[in-house]
């Protein structure tokens, strides 16, 4: 890709005019998107010829960007900084990040998932179920099944990848530009270097350039996610008869061969201590997958475990998919808080016609359809679990939490007031079990 042209053409900075405007239209946000007490309505209105002059001043790389500014937010219950800008700087971090994306595609691997557009974290987890049955039905003998599986976590990946001078990210970036037209540096590259490394205001209000970690918050932060550990997936990758997957800094590789998953190993401790990365000791485990949870056989620190949890679900040795334990958890905290609401919302209502509607809006909240703040636990119960044991599990937690609710009755006990059977056919909560054999027969 030519970095100039790219960087000059008018129509990438109305894309994102008209993505920004549209994407906080019904937003609380709406209020706040405005700069130099001009609101985004009139940048949208505007944007034929904001576009043109952005564009001219983002090539010759005469863009002045304004220093950007940290604040904290709370996401999962973790505090996380986010970095902001001015509007017309978030546009042009925006075209940069695309530049960058559309040039790193014929770089990234297959087997990286996370921010690309028609991948998704649940190809990888699906991905790995396949994977683990192949495995099993090649093997007759259950004493010959079990897979090393070889799980990674990057140490606080988004503030630790190097930025500064030195930093291989520079090599990677002037890598993807090589052999167009417009070699690089050009006049444009001074915008790219200001959107990777942005000047910013720190909290005790100083200035300064980032040295380590990208700007959380803003596009390019996504795309040198991907971009920067892409040497990592291609040597994974092409060790042969395993499976390797990432999403952005989590990383798991199987294989039947201890010394291949050894090698994946020594890999992974590799490539993140030359590019100036840490690997998660507490999130870091070996184990040998089986059903018997057996140990493996031999010297290698490989633990027996029966599953093995990845992107909030938990694999099993067979194969199924089931929701890991923090995602099972928050699930049911959250349809327990909605039939609750619900409940209280129904007041002193008939208890069938209470029922009906705490039911009604559990089975709304795990509806395949997107619903507001539906959980991603919703997303991995309907595209992907198929372990049935947890799936008729979950079915009978949530028919007490619908008890519980309409009558403030808890436990077990809860059934001899409302019986299973009532809460099914009379109150309409629908099964997940029932629905997955459903989903199983017709494919």
């Amino acid at each position: 890709m030519d970095l100039q042209r790219a960087l000059a053409d008018p129509r990438r900075y109305r894309r994102q005019i008209e993505r920004l405007f549209d994407r906080t239209l019904f937003t609380p946000a709406r209020r706040a998107m405005r700069q130099d007490g001009v609101p985004i309505e009139a940048l949208f209105d505007g944007q034929r010829r904001i576009s043109r002059l952005l564009a001219r001043a983002a090539a010759g790389g005469t863009y002045p960007f304004e220093a950007g500014r940290i604040r904290r937010i709370r996401v999962d219950g973790k505090e996380r900084e986010v970095f902001s800008f001015p509007l017309t700087d978030m546009i042009v971090h925006a075209v940069a990040a695309e530049i960058v994306e559309e040039a790193s595609r014929p770089l990234l691997s297959s087997r990286l998932f996370s921010y690309r557009p028609g991948i998704s974290w649940a190809d990888a987890v699906s991905g790995f179920g396949a994977y683990v049955r192949r495995h099993r039905k090649d093997r007759r003998d259950p004493k010959t099944r079990g897979l090393y599986v070889v799980r990674r976590d990057i140490d606080s990946y988004t503030d630790s990848i190097p930025v500064g001078p030195a930093s291989p990210l520079w090599e990677m970036l002037t890598g993807l530009f090589r052999g167009a037209r417009t070699a690089v540096p050009c006049p444009g590259w001074s915008t790219m270097v200001e959107v990777v490394r942005p000047l910013v205001e720190w909290p005790d209000g100083g200035r300064g350039r980032l040295v380590r970690g990208v700007a959380t918050g803003q596009p390019i932060s996504c795309v040198l996610f991907n971009v920067y550990l892409h040497g990592l997936d291609r040597r994974l990758e092409s060790i042969t008869g395993g499976f390797y997957a990432r999403y952005s800094d989590d990383i798991l590789f199987a294989h039947a061969d201890p010394a291949r998953a050894r090698e994946a190993a020594a890999v992974l401790e590799e490539e993140t201590a030359r590019l100036g990365l840490k690997l998660k000791a507490e999130k870091g485990r070996d184990v040998f997958l089986n059903q018997a949870a057996r140990p493996a056989p031999g010297p290698g620190g490989f633990a027996g475990s029966a599953s093995v949890p990845f992107l909030g679900t938990d694999v099993g040795a067979d194969g199924t998919i089931g929701l890991g334990r923090e995602a099972a958890r928050s699930l049911l905290r959250d349809l327990t808080d909605r039939a609750e609401r619900t409940a209280g919302a129904a007041g002193a209502v008939p208890l069938d016609e209470k029922g009906r509607a705490v039911c009604s809006v559990l089975n709304r909240a795990l509806h395949p359809d997107p619903v507001p703040l539906r959980q991603k636990s919703t997303d991995i119960l309907r595209r992907l679990a198929t372990n049935r044991p947890q799936l008729r599990h979950l079915d009978f937690l949530m028919a007490l939490i619908a008890i519980r609710a309409a009558t403030g009755i808890s436990g077990p006990r809860a059934f001899r007031t409302v019986p299973y059977a009532r809460v099914r056919r009379a109150w309409g909560l629908r099964s997940l079990l029932h629905d997955r054999n459903r989903g199983a027969r017709r494919s």
